[in-house]
C-alpha cells in the first residue's frame, strides 16, 4: 500500500485535498479579480458614457450573470 493511501473499506477522514481546494478556488479569485477590474474601467468610463445610477446597475447586474453562467459552464 502506498504511503497516505486509504485501505480499502475505510473513509478518509480529516482535512480535505489541497491540490482540489486551490483548483476550485482559483476560478473563484479569477471572477473576483474580473468583477473588480470590470468596476474599475466602467467607473473611469462612466462620466464619458453619461451612464445614471439605473444604468451603472444594470451594466454591473449583467456582467455579473454573464461572468456566473460562464463559470457555471466551466464546473462540472
Amino acid at each position: 500500500m502506498r504511503d497516505g493511501a486509504t485501505p480499502p473499506g475505510e473513509v478518509r477522514r480529516g482535512r480535505a485535498d489541497p491540490e482540489g481546494v486551490a483548483m476550485n478556488n482559483g476560478g473563484l479569485i479569477l471572477l473576483v479579480f474580473l468583477a473588480f477590474l470590470f468596476a474599475w474601467g466602467l467607473n473611469r468610463f462612466r462620466k464619458m458614457l453619461r451612464l445614471g445610477p439605473v444604468a451603472y446597475a444594470g451594466v454591473m447586474i449583467t456582467f455579473v450573470i454573464v461572468i456566473l453562467a460562464l463559470y457555471t459552464q466551466t464546473q462540472g
